[in-house]
């Protein structure tokens, strides 16, 4: 018979993982193509980094994304076969490649980017100004809440 501590942590499990489902078909990452394209939410994801930030390298997205190695390698072969990036050896260090979007690339993320606007608009547009921000704050709760116990469980070692 589980104990009431093991019974407790099933429920909270399980109510996380129910949020989880809720929250990833509302936002529509459960569609073969998301945001209506040929593009996975990992690649979409990988796309964004690559528009918004400088200098890139493959070992950087994987950090950053906790992304396995071969798995971004395949989508980087993928997005340069189809001119979607470009690779420049890296001047500090030549195994490492900087990666930048094409003009190919950027023209095909600037509407997946519209399009992510737009539904995330839809989605608040029937809240009231003051749900929206009881929304917004509630995400903000949460991703402090995960990321301050990330900090602490790789420091304690999950006491719990």
């Amino acid at each position: 018979m589980p104990s009431l501590k093991t019974s407790d942590r099933n429920k909270r499990v399980a109510a996380v993982r129910q949020f989880n489902r809720f929250y990833t078909q509302k936002i529509g990452v459960l569609h073969e193509g998301l945001l209506e394209s040929q593009f996975s939410l990992t690649e979409v994801r990988i796309l964004y980094e690559l528009y918004h930030l400088q200098n890139l390298t493959a070992s950087e997205l994987c950090r950053d994304l906790a992304i396995d190695a071969g798995y971004l390698s395949r989508i980087l072969s993928g997005f340069q076969k189809q001119k979607l990036i470009a690779k420049t050896p890296s001047e500090q260090d030549a195994r490492q490649h900087i990666l930048a979007l094409t003009d190919k690339g950027r023209a095909a993320f600037e509407p997946l980017n519209e399009r992510s606007h737009n539904e995330v608009a839809a989605l608040l547009k029937p809240l009231s100004l003051a749900e929206q921000n009881q929304l917004i704050d509630s995400m903000n709760v949460v991703q402090n809440l995960l990321d301050s116990n990330r900090v602490k469980n790789s420091a304690a070692g999950l006491q719990r």
